[in-house]
């Protein structure tokens, strides 16, 4: 997985978030970087976009690397 998909992934580990908050999150990438994963990303289901507005999108994880990410996180109250 290149840096760009591990970096976006991380950021949506905590939850949904809008496209603009992904991009100011990661500062390291251009726009269009973030842009051309998230649409590669959003094409193989490892992301999934919802639109909320007339140029406003909301990003997610997509299930199988949610329910991943899950299971790589360690439990804290076993």
């Amino acid at each position: 997985m290149r840096l760009i998909e591990d970096a976006i992934i991380d950021k949506l580990r905590s939850g949904p978030c809008c496209f603009d908050e992904v991009v100011t999150s990661l500062p390291n990438f251009s726009w269009g970087e973030i842009f051309v994963a998230v649409d590669r990303m959003s094409r193989d289901r490892r992301v999934l976009l919802l639109q909320l507005g007339y140029s406003i999108y909301q990003v997610s994880l997509g299930p199988h690397v949610r329910a991943e990410a899950e299971r790589a996180t360690p439990c804290l109250e076993c």
